[in-house]
């Protein structure tokens, strides 16, 4: 079989590293056009919903946050994005993404520059982190306090609206923000949006990013939530074939429905899969003998990343809770329903159901409420019932 040339693999419009953009960004069009419409109203000084998108991994929340913030840009905004975590605080990862947004304002005037300069100075100072846990040493001993900072967030504002742009807050994990030094920005927001300067903010994360905003402040319950979800058949038929289209290579009907039901519309996959499959066709046509070359390797892989390695760690008792959840489908799910399916009680399971989600299994999208962590893991569960069931079955010869 002939092998492709480097110019074909590079070729391949398909995306599968994670947060990249898609070559088409499919069944998103509400939320996209939400987004736009708040931007324009931003921008013409008239307050705006915040918006976030949610959804579990893998859906393509940051692909859809990163275009928003694209659009953003080309609109004439000043956008500050970070990427939260729960290793660092917020002040820190802010201060990256300021520096950021300094060193990309070239063509900014040069008050709107030196408020940038003065958002950053007003955060709180680096520390060095002390091995073996014990603790950090601040480099410089300078104190910032919240108020001074919401106040060089406001002259930054100011600046910013004198010169025709306007400000935007693009957060990613945000679910993974610490609470404090999020309060401070969504206050600063939220107070600018009964002024003529309001500034947008925008947000992407895991399902339980609603619940996480709610403790910072509960107006934020109003508002607006976008939860991405699988693809339908068509839309998936549109991300796979408009790309190759564009390409001048023709995708074969039955190519394409076998794509369609081995990604299950679960958007990580169907990039993954159709990469596979492009690099696998030779000619002007991707076929059915291309896809069905290509599916058990990538299948292989998925499974062995995404659910293979968190489901060998499972104990007996876990893969009895696992099996309960799978034949209820896809979630979130009750943990009483689950606890009924088992012929048990909430809290007799709640030890399993904590373990669970320390191994990454599932996790809690709002109290009372367990979902798998990784779209899809009820298909997986399915399709490998009878070893699960196995195992769940020697919990008798083992103590837990």
């Amino acid at each position: 079989m002939p092998r492709h040339d480097d110019k074909t693999r590079i070729q391949n419009p398909f995306r599968t590293a994670p947060g990249s953009e898609p070559p088409a960004l499919v069944g998103r069009d509400d939320e996209s056009s939400a987004v736009h419409y708040s931007l324009s109203l931003s921008q013409s000084g008239a307050p705006a919903q915040p918006i976030i998108f949610t959804g579990l991994r893998g859906m393509g929340k940051t692909a859809l946050l990163r275009r928003c913030i694209a659009d953003a840009s080309a609109g004439g905004a000043i956008v500050v994005y970070a990427e939260t975590s729960k290793s660092e605080p917020l002040s820190a990862t802010l201060r990256l993404s300021l520096e950021r947004a300094r060193r990309a304002s070239a063509s900014l005037p040069q008050k709107v520059k030196s408020s940038l300069d003065t958002v950053i100075e007003s955060l709180p100072n680096a520390s060095f982190e002390l091995p073996h846990g014990l603790g950090s040493v601040p480099i410089t001993a300078k104190h910032k306090d919240d108020d001074t900072f919401v106040e060089a967030l406001e002259e930054l504002n100011d600046a910013t609206r004198r010169h025709g742009r306007y400000l935007v807050f693009a957060i990613d994990e945000i679910q993974e923000a610490p609470v404090e030094g999020l309060r401070d920005l969504i206050r600063f927001v939220h107070g600018t949006a009964s002024t003529k300067q309001p500034a947008y903010f925008l947000g992407a994360g895991l399902p339980s990013s609603r619940e996480h905003l709610h403790k910072v402040r509960t107006y934020t319950e109003r508002w607006r939530y976008f939860r991405l979800g699988l693809l339908t058949p068509e839309q998936t038929k549109d991300a796979i074939g408009i790309p190759a289209r564009e390409r001048s290579i023709r995708v074969e009907p039955a190519a394409l429905d076998r794509l369609v039901e081995e990604s299950a519309g679960y958007p990580f996959f169907v990039q993954e899969f159709a990469s596979a499959a492009w690099l696998a066709h030779h000619g002007s046509a991707i076929t059915i003998n291309d896809v069905e070359q290509a599916i058990p390797g990538v299948r292989r892989i998925l499974e062995d990343e995404f659910y293979e390695a968190r489901f060998r760690l499972l104990t007996p008792r876990e893969c009895s809770y696992v099996l309960a959840m799978g034949d209820l489908g896809s979630g979130p799910h009750t943990v009483a329903e689950i606890s009924e399916r088992l012929g048990s009680t909430s809290a007799a399971l709640s030890s399993i159901r904590n373990r669970l989600i320390v191994k990454d299994v599932i996790y809690s999208p709002v109290g009372g409420m367990v979902e798998f962590r990784i779209p899809l893991t009820e298909r997986y569960v399915m399709q490998h019932r009878a070893q699960l069931l196995r195992r769940s079955e020697a919990r008798s010869n083992r103590r837990l």
